[in-house]
């Protein structure tokens, strides 16, 4: 397993730029993660972490909640983005905390990187389903019988 760490946001996307070239050749699959990242203080305890009581701490619950408490989490938070290739023996990876000011030029940027990576995809073709077909062969069949 090599691990090229925890890069800067361009280091990083060099190395992703890379790793789709990479998966293109190899006909690999590169896998992609976000998360938000949490610092853990082991002595006060995070709230975000606790959503039984503080359940609007939680990004998932706080949509389906419709009304705004005073004790909602305001912090900005970066995100921890992690890129990999390979199977488990020989798996390829890196990651990048980006912060959240830095977040949409980021994006843009990986946007394009993705893009520009994903020029060896092939379309599927499409199957033709059960009804299609029977309805072809007794479009025929009348055809025939007329």
């Amino acid at each position: 397993m090599i691990n090229e760490g925890c890069l800067k946001e361009s280091e990083f996307l060099v190395k992703a730029a890379e790793f789709f070239k990479i998966a293109n050749e190899k006909k690999v699959t590169v896998h992609v993660t976000v998360k938000r990242l949490i610092k853990l203080d082991p002595v006060e305890g995070n709230p975000e972490l606790d959503s039984t009581k503080l359940p609007l701490y939680d990004v998932s619950k706080v949509s389906s909640i419709n009304k705004q408490v005073e004790n909602n989490s305001t912090t900005k938070y970066p995100l921890l983005i992690r890129i990999w290739y390979g199977s488990h023996t020989k798996k390829t990876k890196c990651s990048s905390i980006v912060d959240a000011s830095n977040l949409d030029k980021f994006w843009q940027d990986y946007s394009n990187i993705a893009k520009s990576g994903m020029n060896g995809l092939i379309k599927k073709k499409k199957k033709k389903s059960k009804n299609s077909a029977s309805k072809d062969k007794k479009k025929k069949s009348k055809r025939v019988t007329k």
